[in-house]
Protein backbone atom coordinates (compact mmCIF):
# COMPACT_ATOMS: atom_id res chain seq x y z
CA UNK A 1 0.00 0.00 0.00
CA UNK A 2 2.84 2.41 0.91
CA UNK A 3 4.61 1.68 -2.38
CA UNK A 4 1.37 2.27 -4.29
CA UNK A 5 0.82 5.59 -2.50
CA UNK A 6 4.36 6.71 -3.32
CA UNK A 7 3.84 5.74 -6.95
CA UNK A 8 0.62 7.76 -7.16
CA UNK A 9 2.35 10.79 -5.62
CA UNK A 10 5.23 10.42 -8.08
CA UNK A 11 2.86 10.22 -11.06
CA UNK A 12 0.95 13.23 -9.74
CA UNK A 13 4.16 15.26 -9.62
CA UNK A 14 4.98 14.31 -13.22
CA UNK A 15 1.53 15.42 -14.38
CA UNK A 16 1.87 18.68 -12.44
CA UNK A 17 5.25 19.43 -14.00
CA UNK A 18 3.90 18.63 -17.47
CA UNK A 19 0.98 20.99 -16.89
CA UNK A 20 3.30 23.76 -15.72
CA UNK A 21 5.54 23.20 -18.73
CA UNK A 22 2.59 23.41 -21.12
CA UNK A 23 1.38 26.58 -19.42
CA UNK A 24 4.79 28.29 -19.84
CA UNK A 25 4.90 27.32 -23.51
CA UNK A 26 1.41 28.72 -23.99
CA UNK A 27 2.40 32.00 -22.31
CA UNK A 28 5.34 32.39 -24.65
CA UNK A 29 3.18 31.86 -27.74
CA UNK A 30 0.61 34.34 -26.41
CA UNK A 31 3.17 37.13 -26.61
CA UNK A 32 3.03 36.79 -30.40
CA UNK A 33 6.83 36.95 -30.67
CA UNK A 34 8.44 34.14 -32.64
CA UNK A 35 12.18 33.47 -32.47
CA UNK A 36 13.83 33.21 -35.88
CA UNK A 37 17.12 31.31 -36.06
CA UNK A 38 19.37 33.02 -38.60
CA UNK A 39 22.70 31.53 -39.74
CA UNK A 40 25.39 33.96 -40.93
CA UNK A 41 29.08 33.38 -41.77
CA UNK A 42 31.49 33.95 -38.83
CA UNK A 43 34.61 34.65 -40.95
CA UNK A 44 33.50 36.51 -44.11
CA UNK A 45 34.60 40.08 -43.40
CA UNK A 46 33.12 42.58 -44.36
CA UNK A 47 29.94 40.61 -45.16
CA UNK A 48 29.76 38.99 -41.73
CA UNK A 49 32.27 38.05 -39.07
CA UNK A 50 32.61 37.47 -35.34
CA UNK A 51 34.31 40.09 -33.20
CA UNK A 52 34.53 40.03 -29.40
CA UNK A 53 31.90 37.32 -29.28
CA UNK A 54 29.41 39.25 -31.44
CA UNK A 55 28.45 38.79 -35.07
CA UNK A 56 29.06 42.03 -36.95
CA UNK A 57 29.26 43.21 -40.55
CA UNK A 58 27.04 44.24 -43.42
CA UNK A 59 24.40 41.51 -43.24
CA UNK A 60 24.20 41.27 -39.41
CA UNK A 61 23.57 45.02 -39.32
CA UNK A 62 20.80 44.69 -41.92
CA UNK A 63 19.25 41.77 -40.05
CA UNK A 64 19.12 43.81 -36.85
CA UNK A 65 17.43 46.69 -38.68
CA UNK A 66 14.88 44.29 -40.18
CA UNK A 67 14.33 42.76 -36.74
CA UNK A 68 13.54 46.20 -35.30
CA UNK A 69 10.78 46.63 -37.89
CA UNK A 70 9.17 43.23 -37.26
CA UNK A 71 7.44 43.36 -33.87
CA UNK A 72 6.21 39.76 -34.11
CA UNK A 73 9.68 38.28 -34.53
CA UNK A 74 12.99 38.17 -32.70
CA UNK A 75 16.12 37.20 -34.62
CA UNK A 76 18.76 34.96 -33.07
CA UNK A 77 21.95 35.28 -35.14
CA UNK A 78 24.24 32.24 -35.17
CA UNK A 79 27.70 32.01 -36.76
CA UNK A 80 27.72 29.03 -39.14
CA UNK A 81 30.02 28.06 -42.04
CA UNK A 82 28.41 28.42 -45.48
CA UNK A 83 27.90 24.73 -46.32
CA UNK A 84 26.63 23.85 -42.85
CA UNK A 85 24.21 26.79 -42.94
CA UNK A 86 22.58 25.62 -46.16
CA UNK A 87 22.28 22.06 -44.84
CA UNK A 88 20.71 23.47 -41.67
CA UNK A 89 18.24 25.46 -43.74
CA UNK A 90 17.32 22.35 -45.74
CA UNK A 91 16.45 20.50 -42.53
CA UNK A 92 14.66 23.41 -40.84
CA UNK A 93 17.35 23.83 -38.17
CA UNK A 94 17.61 27.46 -39.29
CA UNK A 95 14.68 29.59 -40.39
CA UNK A 96 16.83 31.87 -42.55
CA UNK A 97 20.42 32.17 -43.79
CA UNK A 98 22.37 35.22 -44.91
CA UNK A 99 25.52 34.70 -47.00
CA UNK A 100 25.40 37.24 -49.83
CA UNK A 101 23.52 34.66 -51.91
CA UNK A 102 22.40 35.03 -55.53
CA UNK A 103 18.89 34.23 -56.76
CA UNK A 104 18.56 31.16 -58.97
CA UNK A 105 15.70 29.06 -60.32
CA UNK A 106 16.79 26.18 -58.09
CA UNK A 107 16.82 28.35 -54.96
CA UNK A 108 13.45 29.90 -55.80
CA UNK A 109 12.02 26.39 -56.05
CA UNK A 110 13.66 25.13 -52.88
CA UNK A 111 13.38 28.13 -50.54
CA UNK A 112 11.39 31.29 -49.91
CA UNK A 113 13.05 34.54 -51.02
CA UNK A 114 11.90 38.00 -49.90
CA UNK A 115 10.53 40.26 -52.62
CA UNK A 116 13.45 42.65 -52.07
CA UNK A 117 17.19 41.97 -52.31
CA UNK A 118 19.43 42.94 -49.38
CA UNK A 119 22.35 44.14 -51.48
CA UNK A 120 24.30 43.32 -54.61
CA UNK A 121 27.47 41.54 -55.53
CA UNK A 122 29.24 43.63 -58.16
CA UNK A 123 31.49 41.52 -60.35
CA UNK A 124 34.56 43.62 -61.21
CA UNK A 125 37.94 43.21 -62.89
CA UNK A 126 41.05 43.98 -60.82
CA UNK A 127 43.96 44.60 -63.18
CA UNK A 128 47.40 46.17 -63.68
CA UNK A 129 46.39 47.29 -67.18
CA UNK A 130 44.20 50.40 -67.44
CA UNK A 131 43.26 49.43 -70.99
CA UNK A 132 41.24 46.55 -69.54
CA UNK A 133 37.78 47.98 -68.94
CA UNK A 134 35.33 45.22 -69.82
CA UNK A 135 35.13 41.48 -70.25
CA UNK A 136 36.06 41.33 -73.93
CA UNK A 137 39.34 43.08 -73.07
CA UNK A 138 40.39 39.92 -71.19
CA UNK A 139 40.70 37.85 -74.38
CA UNK A 140 44.29 36.60 -74.56
CA UNK A 141 45.12 37.84 -71.05
CA UNK A 142 46.42 35.85 -68.08
CA UNK A 143 43.64 35.50 -65.52
CA UNK A 144 44.23 34.58 -61.87
CA UNK A 145 42.87 31.00 -61.52
CA UNK A 146 39.43 30.80 -59.96
CA UNK A 147 38.03 28.08 -57.74
CA UNK A 148 36.38 25.29 -59.78
CA UNK A 149 32.97 26.06 -58.30
CA UNK A 150 31.18 29.18 -57.16
CA UNK A 151 30.06 32.51 -58.54
CA UNK A 152 33.14 33.57 -60.52
CA UNK A 153 33.53 30.19 -62.22
CA UNK A 154 29.84 30.12 -63.17
CA UNK A 155 30.03 33.72 -64.40
CA UNK A 156 33.02 32.97 -66.67
CA UNK A 157 31.42 29.81 -68.03
CA UNK A 158 28.22 31.73 -68.81
CA UNK A 159 30.22 34.53 -70.46
CA UNK A 160 32.03 32.10 -72.78
CA UNK A 161 28.79 30.35 -73.69
CA UNK A 162 27.04 33.63 -74.48
CA UNK A 163 30.04 35.33 -76.12
CA UNK A 164 31.89 32.73 -78.23
CA UNK A 165 33.50 35.51 -80.28
CA UNK A 166 35.14 36.83 -77.08
CA UNK A 167 35.96 33.56 -75.33
CA UNK A 168 38.18 34.00 -72.27
CA UNK A 169 40.71 31.33 -71.36
CA UNK A 170 41.07 30.68 -67.63
CA UNK A 171 42.35 28.06 -65.24
CA UNK A 172 40.89 26.74 -62.00
CA UNK A 173 42.69 26.04 -58.75
CA UNK A 174 41.94 24.68 -55.28
CA UNK A 175 45.06 26.32 -53.83
CA UNK A 176 42.97 28.45 -51.47
CA UNK A 177 44.97 31.65 -51.90
CA UNK A 178 43.69 34.63 -49.94
CA UNK A 179 42.21 37.60 -51.79
CA UNK A 180 45.25 39.63 -50.71
CA UNK A 181 47.63 37.09 -52.29
CA UNK A 182 45.61 37.04 -55.52
CA UNK A 183 45.66 40.83 -55.76
CA UNK A 184 49.41 40.84 -55.13
CA UNK A 185 49.90 38.43 -58.04
CA UNK A 186 48.17 40.96 -60.29
CA UNK A 187 50.19 43.84 -58.85
CA UNK A 188 53.44 41.93 -59.50
CA UNK A 189 52.51 41.24 -63.13
CA UNK A 190 52.32 37.47 -62.72
CA UNK A 191 48.72 37.77 -63.94
CA UNK A 192 46.97 40.49 -65.92
CA UNK A 193 43.66 40.43 -64.11
CA UNK A 194 41.55 39.01 -61.31
CA UNK A 195 37.75 38.71 -61.47
CA UNK A 196 35.90 38.90 -58.17
CA UNK A 197 32.76 40.30 -56.53
CA UNK A 198 33.64 43.64 -54.96
CA UNK A 199 32.17 42.87 -51.52
CA UNK A 200 35.08 40.79 -50.23
CA UNK A 201 37.17 43.59 -48.74
CA UNK A 202 39.36 44.25 -51.79
CA UNK A 203 39.31 48.04 -51.45
CA UNK A 204 40.83 47.84 -47.96
CA UNK A 205 43.45 45.32 -49.12
CA UNK A 206 44.49 47.52 -52.05
CA UNK A 207 44.73 50.53 -49.76
CA UNK A 208 46.54 48.79 -46.89
CA UNK A 209 49.01 46.96 -49.17
CA UNK A 210 49.54 50.02 -51.40
CA UNK A 211 48.88 47.96 -54.53
CA UNK A 212 48.88 49.46 -58.01
CA UNK A 213 45.55 47.97 -59.04
CA UNK A 214 43.00 49.41 -61.46
CA UNK A 215 39.37 48.48 -60.69
CA UNK A 216 36.78 48.48 -63.47
CA UNK A 217 33.13 49.40 -63.27
CA UNK A 218 30.88 46.40 -62.60
CA UNK A 219 30.86 43.93 -65.49
CA UNK A 220 27.89 42.13 -63.93
CA UNK A 221 25.53 42.92 -61.05
CA UNK A 222 24.14 40.05 -58.96
CA UNK A 223 21.46 41.07 -56.40
CA UNK A 224 21.83 39.15 -53.12
CA UNK A 225 19.03 37.65 -51.03
CA UNK A 226 18.23 36.07 -47.70
CA UNK A 227 17.01 32.47 -48.04
CA UNK A 228 14.11 31.31 -45.86
CA UNK A 229 13.01 27.79 -44.94
CA UNK A 230 10.01 26.92 -47.10
CA UNK A 231 6.86 26.38 -45.04
CA UNK A 232 3.34 27.78 -45.12
CA UNK A 233 4.02 29.60 -41.85
CA UNK A 234 7.12 31.27 -43.29
CA UNK A 235 5.35 32.69 -46.34
CA UNK A 236 3.98 35.55 -44.26
CA UNK A 237 7.39 36.00 -42.61
CA UNK A 238 9.13 36.22 -46.01
CA UNK A 239 6.61 38.82 -47.13
CA UNK A 240 7.24 40.91 -44.01
CA UNK A 241 11.02 40.69 -44.47
CA UNK A 242 10.59 41.94 -48.04
CA UNK A 243 8.47 44.87 -46.86
CA UNK A 244 11.02 45.77 -44.18
CA UNK A 245 13.89 45.71 -46.70
CA UNK A 246 11.90 47.96 -49.03
CA UNK A 247 11.39 50.49 -46.24
CA UNK A 248 15.07 50.38 -45.30
CA UNK A 249 16.00 51.10 -48.92
CA UNK A 250 13.62 54.04 -49.09
CA UNK A 251 15.02 55.40 -45.82
CA UNK A 252 18.58 55.17 -47.17
CA UNK A 253 19.67 52.81 -44.39
CA UNK A 254 20.91 50.07 -46.72
CA UNK A 255 22.90 52.52 -48.85
CA UNK A 256 24.58 53.82 -45.69
CA UNK A 257 25.59 50.31 -44.64
CA UNK A 258 26.87 49.54 -48.14
CA UNK A 259 29.11 52.62 -48.07
CA UNK A 260 30.24 51.80 -44.52
CA UNK A 261 31.33 48.24 -45.30
CA UNK A 262 32.09 48.29 -49.05
CA UNK A 263 33.10 51.93 -49.65
CA UNK A 264 30.41 52.20 -52.33
CA UNK A 265 26.64 52.24 -52.68
CA UNK A 266 25.74 49.00 -54.45
CA UNK A 267 22.10 50.09 -54.71
CA UNK A 268 22.81 52.69 -57.41
CA UNK A 269 23.09 49.74 -59.82
CA UNK A 270 19.50 48.57 -59.28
Amino acid sequence: MIKRTKLLIFLGLILLLAACSGEASSEKSETGVRTIEVAVPPTSKPLSWEENGKLVGYEPDILRLVDEKLADYEFNLVGVADSAAEIGLDTGKYDMIAQGLFKSAEREEKYLLPSENNGASLMKIYTNDKDIKEMKDLVGKKIVPTTPTGGVFNFLMAWNEENPEHEIEFQTSDAGLSYADRLKEVDSGKYDALILPSNLGQSKIIENENLNIHVTDPVKVFPTYFLIYKTEENKKFAEEVGNALKELKEEGELSELSIKYYDEDVFIHE
